[in-house]
């Protein structure tokens, strides 16, 4: 029987090395093209690529604007000629961002909020470090979620939930 104070343990120990800022869960290495870039290299390279949103900065890597695969999209389905159109065309010009000191849980408020799947990080000068995405915060959480389960198990189950944690 798990008592309060094992369980208590447990989440001690689970959460002293879970992150807290958005430089500890976020893509530092970002997929960027340019504003005059056209819409049919965006739709080449996330043809290519698995990832679903292209920051587009200028040449001194400040955030222009993102591209999302939805965005993509909506312009194949209500652009005749989508190969002529730049990004700037068609990328979200005023993108929420956050910078890689804000706090996990203000990210996650912001995306929720306002139904967005990314977030660019801007460094203090002003730059783009990153990009934080739905899928770098369920990674952040299914390690925390797998250590609070190692942590609960009995010792002969704990084996086969390290098998399962070393597959992934």
């Amino acid at each position: 029987m798990i008592t309060a104070k094992a369980n208590l343990a447990v989440l001690e120990a689970a959460l002293e090395n879970a992150p807290v800022s958005v430089a500890d869960v976020m893509t530092r290495e970002v997929m960027t093209l340019g504003p005059e870039q056209t819409f049919a290299d965006t739709v080449a390279l996330m043809a290519n690529r698995f990832f679903r949103h292209v920051l587009v900065v200028d040449e001194d890597q400040r955030l222009c604007g993102v591209i999302s695969d939805r965005d993509i999209l909506r312009g194949l389905a209500r652009t005749l000629n989508w190969k002529a159109k730049s990004i700037s065309e068609i990328m979200t010009r005023d993108a929420f961002t956050v910078t890689p000191d804000t706090p996990i849980s203000l990210a996650i408020r912001e995306m929720l909020t306002n139904h967005i799947s990314c977030l660019p990080v801007i460094g203090s000068d002003g730059r783009v470090c990153g990009i934080l995405t739905s899928t770098d915060l369920l990674t952040a959480y299914e390690k925390i979620q797998c250590a609070l389960e190692r942590s609960a198990l009995p010792a002969a189950e704990k084996t086969n939930a390290n098998s399962l944690a070393k597959e992934r």
